[in-house]
């Protein structure tokens, strides 16, 4: 809102619409201020103030006894507070800022994904935001999100590659079980990235065996366990797993 808050831009819009009913009315500002009790150009002055948007914070009472100067009622300023009243909640915003914060490193392409899952979140009752630690969770989520569907598409090149090389079609039944492998090392070098080498040592070795105690030909499952290790290698490389 270029530097403007909510409440900004409200006043504005309300000082506008209120000098409008005041000129409808046939009143200047000094006759307006006299309707309202106004006794000293101080008055007036204070009527110009609010109808230019700059008198801060005025009550619901002054608002009221303006219009009855004029001789409207709060209908006639309903629609303007109606879209104010109808604008995301402050910590809604806050959770929006934090999600272009957060993002703003991202791919434009992840940066759209995130902000569709946070909508989708959004619009479930259990995931409006009520606390900044609810606004840190759901950023977490969303961002979390859109890079794990970054990661799953360049799993899908490379299950791709393997299985062009292996000759295979999609739906073939081995390149299922390939795709399935080809996601258990991708997991298990994610869960021991920070971890000493000898734990990522002892989770590949385990899934040295996989194809194996399914009867499964052993050759394409290490050239799948080979092109992930590659895959995962590069992106860490790119700073695409922090």
């Amino acid at each position: 809102m270029n530097g403007q808050s909510e409440l900004d831009v409200l006043n504005r819009t309300l000082g506008r619409r209120l000098a409008q009913i005041r000129r409808e009315a046939g009143l200047t500002q000094a006759q307006l201020a006299a309707r309202l009790g106004g006794t000293n150009r101080g008055w007036q002055q204070a009527v110009s103030r609010f109808e230019q948007g700059k008198a801060g914070q005025q009550s619901l009472s002054f608002i009221l006894d303006y219009l009855r100067a004029c001789g409207k009622g709060l209908g006639a300023v309903m629609d303007v507070l109606d879209e104010y009243t109808s604008l995301p909640t402050v910590l809604e915003s806050h959770a929006k800022r934090a999600l272009l914060d957060a993002t703003a490193e991202l791919p434009p392409l992840q940066q759209n994904r995130a902000k569709n899952y946070d909508i989708g979140l959004r619009l479930k009752a259990g995931q409006r935001v009520r606390t900044e630690q609810d606004i840190e969770k759901r950023v977490r989520q969303a961002v979390k999100r859109a890079k794990a569907e970054a990661w799953e598409r360049r799993l899908h090149r490379t299950f791709n590659e393997v299985m062009n090389e292996s000759g295979l079609g999609w739906k073939d039944p081995l390149a299922t079980y390939l795709r399935s492998y080809g996601r258990k090392v991708f997991g298990a070098l994610r869960r021991t990235r920070k971890t000493r080498p000898v734990w990522r040592d002892k989770a590949m070795a385990k899934l040295d065996n996989w194809a194996g105690d399914y009867g499964l030909p052993p050759e394409p499952f290490a050239r799948m366990k080979q092109a992930v290790i590659a895959l995962f290698a590069d992106m860490e490389r790119k700073g695409e797993l922090d």
